[in-house]
Order: C-alpha cells, then sequence, then structure tokens
C-alpha cells in the first residue's frame, strides 16, 4: 500500500486528514476545519510544503520525544507529526513524507463519517 491522505470527518462535522505510511502507520495529523474545501486545500499545502526544507521544522517536547512540523508560507503550522523516541525511525518518517506526500493520494472517508 502506498503513502496515503486519509480525509475524515469528526462527530461536530469538521474536516481532518491524516498522513499514513506504506505500512498503514500513522505519521501527520491535521488541524480541523469547517469546510472540506479547506481541508483538501491544506493537503495542497502540505504537499508542497513536504518539498521545502524551511517549511519542515523538528521540535522536542519536555519528555525527550521528538516531532516535526510542515508549515504554509506564512508560517502557520499544517500538519504536526506523531511523537518519536527512536532517532532512526523519526528519520524514516520524515524522509517518508518528503518522498511521497507531494503524489500521495487521498483517500476521501467522510463519506463513510
Amino acid at each position: 500500500m502506498p503513502p496515503v491522505f486519509e480525509l475524515r470527518k469528526n462527530d461536530e462535522d469538521y474536516y481532518y486528514f491524516h498522513f499514513l505510511n506504506g505500512e498503514g502507520e500513522l505519521i501527520l495529523l491535521s488541524a480541523e476545519y469547517p469546510e472540506k474545501a479547506s481541508a483538501e486545500a491544506a493537503i495542497n499545502d502540505v504537499r508542497v510544503g513536504s518539498l521545502t526544507a524551511n517549511q519542515i521544522a523538528a521540535g522536542r517536547v519536555a519528555g525527550g520525544e521528538t516531532f516535526f512540523v510542515i508549515k504554509d508560507t506564512a508560517g502557520d503550522v499544517l500538519v504536526k507529526s506523531v511523537l518519536y523516541n527512536d532517532r532512526m525511525i523519526f528519520d524514516n518518517a520524515l524522509h517518508t513524507v518528503k518522498d511521497n506526500a507531494c503524489v500521495a493520494e487521498i483517500d476521501d472517508l467522510t463519506a463513510a463519517a
């Protein structure tokens, strides 16, 4: 299975998306959007941002786990990764996003919500 964006809708009718690697493991989580078109536009911004080094930033939480974010051109965070406690797994996840987000398909699961 190739990496994919899963577009979903929550119980409050807000749209959000996840980016999953080829094994179906969660890598990125988005904010919530009131409109489907806004969530789809954010996916396109993530696709572009994944190719631009200055739109990707890494961080560390107090417990020592690492994460990364992808920002839009205005500097606002579009998505956050899950937390990683292993540097190699973190690097693999980041490379998966950089190599695949730009061409990943969208699996629209909103009709099922």
